[in-house]
């Protein structure tokens, strides 16, 4: 799993190019996107935590969502970052640690 961390335009740009590139290597991608986000996105199993406005559902969703990926054989999971603000510090706390770790900074080009 890889988490894109940064302002959501740019965090759905570099989600979306990281996807594209893994699905044309042949990889099973999942993705981890948002409401306001999912239907933006055109490749890969994609599924949504729930409302950027709605933290509590997102951390609700969270590990379903990763044991249904798990279930479904993706091969790698790019999950959007959600701001680390209340509730969503512990979302992310816990999206950094599936991902060992493993962030990704988007930027604006």
């Amino acid at each position: 799993m890889i988490v894109v961390e940064g302002e959501l335009p740019a965090v759905f740009n570099k989600v979306k190019e990281l996807a594209e590139l893994w699905v044309r290597e042949g990889k099973k991608v999942g993705v981890l996107a948002t409401n306001e986000t999912i239907a933006n996105y055109g490749v890969g199993v994609v599924k949504s935590l729930g409302s950027r406005g709605d933290l509590a559902s997102i951390a609700k969703n969270l590990f379903r969502l990763l044991r249904e990926f798990d279930a479904e054989e993706v091969d790698v999971i790019v999950a959007e970052g959600i701001p680390m603000e209340g509730l969503g510090l512990a979302v992310m706390n816990r999206l950094r640690k599936a991902s060992g770790y493993k962030i990704v900074k988007a930027h604006e080009n």
